[in-house]
């Protein structure tokens, strides 16, 4: 995306879809929503209905399509950006249902998402079956046979996908199925399973996250622990082509994202359950190095030319600045609870922290490296992504990836 300057004096004027010129889409796990914050406006301008626990999010490049992993549905729904009934509907919503209460477990969402249309949102399975469990519980709401799972059964059951990215130039999705053990290549437009990988691991291991390394058929796949062993996990390489794993690398405590560098030649990974990042030398396909931060560190923006890295602390509130090539924490700076998602402007001075805790927006002045300006949003907000609405290409920031849990739930 080409950079601009925020703040044009027609950029609040929404555009012929009803969509704001620039904003993010967030997804909200706890209310089983997603929300539309305006980047001009600085406030929330409407709300959609999401499956059980909305997690990852992934942007098409065409900026039309908004794909939302719904973790405990063992779901994909596409939103129709570009649709104005989309917008027409999700600014209703937020007028009559912002503060809705949450969902008892196990029951329908009260607002269902399956009640919008087509021209606003579609809803695929990441695998069409489901583990025998699930059945009773299918029965007894009449859904033996469905298309999309819409919060039927508790989160403990089903496949819990995680982890999307593009493949094939946006012609593919490729994610992991935390409890099925494996990797699943969709078709981006149909959202139709291609194919179904398994993961060799110990049963021990989940697979939380997925890196494509470019122009080869190779995944580096991290993989965790369980909860609240504290043990070390992995980092798989895993030939797409013939499904068989190339080599298992030792990890730390809940390795999770996987960050390149610039070059693509190395992964940084955050070991969300210790206070360390990893270095991943892809060629050689062994950490190389390692550095300390602070603990739960949750998600990695890489700026400077590569020279410092963001990295939000998910348990000690904190953003923190790191020197990449002295290892050594620059500036620790307070924000609100559970920071997760980052957002750095293009002009390289204000810096946007998502804190889940408060479910708030941080702004960052990195010139004094404190905290400004601080936006609300509706309660459980998890992790964002921004859309460039009008679609000029002059686009005022860029974001880190989609992050994926980071409460370390298993839903």
């Amino acid at each position: 995306m080409m950079p601009a300057m925020l703040g044009l004096a027609c950029a609040c004027v929404p555009l012929g879809t009803g969509a704001p010129r620039h904003y993010l889409a967030i997804s909200h796990s706890a209310l089983n929503r997603v929300s539309f914050f305006d980047l001009d406006s600085r406030k929330v301008v409407g709300a959609l209905p999401a499956q059980k626990l909305p997690h990852d999010l992934l942007l098409s490049g065409d900026q039309r399509t908004l794909y939302v992993v719904n973790t405990g549905a063992q779901c994909i729904t596409t939103y129709h950006l570009d649709s104005p009934e989309l917008w027409r509907r999700a600014r209703a919503f937020i007028r009559h249902n912002q503060a809705a209460p949450l969902p008892p477990t196990g029951y329908l969402n009260p607002d269902p998402v399956q009640t919008l249309p087509a021209a606003v949102a579609e809803f695929h399975l990441t695998d069409p079956t489901f583990p025998e469990s699930v059945g009773v519980v299918h029965a007894r709401v009449h859904a033996e046979a469905h298309h999309a799972c819409f919060d039927c059964h508790a989160r403990s059951h089903g496949g819990k996908p995680f982890g999307p990215v593009f493949a094939e130039g946006g012609r593919g999705i490729v994610l992991v199925h935390l409890a099925y053990r494996n990797i699943v290549v969709l078709d981006a437009a149909t959202l139709a399973v291609r194919r179904r990988i398994p993961l060799e691991m110990s049963q021990e291991l989940m697979p939380v996250e997925v890196w494509l390394q470019p122009r080869t058929d190779v995944a580096f796949v991290s993989c965790r622990n369980r909860i609240g062993l504290s043990r070390p996990g992995q980092i798989l390489v895993v030939d797409l082509s013939t499904g068989h794993t190339l080599k298992a690398i030792p990890a730390g405590i809940y390795p999770w994202h996987l960050l390149p560098d610039s070059t693509g030649r190395r992964l940084f990974v955050n070991n969300f359950q210790s206070s360390r990042i990893s270095v991943v030398d892809v060629a050689r396909r062994a950490i190389v190095d390692s550095f300390t931060v602070q603990n739960g560190p949750s998600t990695m923006l890489l700026a400077s030319g590569g020279c410092r890295l963001y990295v939000s602390c998910f348990y000690t509130h904190r953003l923190l600045v790191v020197n990449v090539v002295s290892h050594s924490v620059e500036h620790s700076i307070p924000v609100g609870g559970n920071p997760t998602s980052l957002l750095l402007r293009v002009d390289g001075r204000r810096l946007d922290v998502l804190c889940g805790g408060e479910s708030e927006i941080d702004s960052i002045d990195l010139r004094s490296n404190t905290v400004v300006e601080r936006w609300p949003l509706p309660s459980g907000a998890y992790a964002f992504l921004p859309v460039d609405g009008d679609r000029s290409g002059r686009w005022p920031a860029r974001a880190t990836p989609p992050a994926s849990n980071p409460k370390g739930e298993t839903p």
